[in-house]
């Protein structure tokens, strides 16, 4: 046992840490599943559904970050119009803004976002926070992608959202 977990620390350590830099800007984005929780404990009506995130940083320290989030999501379901089910689907459209924190050179993050989703199909709109967690790997200096999970709680449907973010964009303030 002890030498799987050895092996696997390792395997992780290849691919890369790299330290936050103040004043490093990125951006990055990527696809995501998001599984409907329901409201107050009860069953969604939503299924599985997917959907694109993109996501802004700027760090502030070397461990601090405020962020920018944009996430546009699409589930299906079943709508029983007469004596047949019909399916549709539901989309949102989420905009976020919030507060990220990495811990050190392991590359594993957290952040708490707020900000509402606009249901794109009637343009209600809702309150919404993020609480998420994830690991950074860096590809090479300049290039990363971001594997985590969010819990979104909302006025309208909780989800979980498992994501991938490939970024696209880095620089640092000369």
């Amino acid at each position: 046992m002890r030498k799987r977990i050895l092996l696997l620390l390792h395997i992780t350590g290849l691919l890369g840490t790299a330290h936050a830099q103040k004043d490093e800007k990125s951006i990055a984005a990527g696809l995501l599943i998001s599984i409907p929780a329901g409201a107050d404990g009860s069953r969604s009506y939503l299924k599985p559904g997917i959907g694109l995130e993109a996501l802004g940083q700027y760090n502030f320290s070397n461990r601090s970050a405020v962020l920018l989030k944009t996430t546009l999501v699409s589930w299906a379901y079943q709508d029983r119009i007469v004596n047949y089910w019909e399916t549709k689907r539901d989309s949102y459209l989420t905009i976020h803004a919030g507060y990220g924190y990495r811990f050190g050179g392991s590359n594993f993050f957290i952040h708490g976002l707020v900000g509402r989703d606009i249901d794109l199909h009637d343009r209600f709109t809702s309150f919404s926070f993020t609480l998420g967690a994830g690991k950074r790997f860096m590809v090479n200096e300049d290039r990363f992608f971001d594997v985590g999970l969010d819990l979104v709680g909302a006025d309208a449907e909780n989800r979980v959202n498992i994501k991938m973010l490939f970024s696209l964009f880095r620089g640092y303030r000369d």
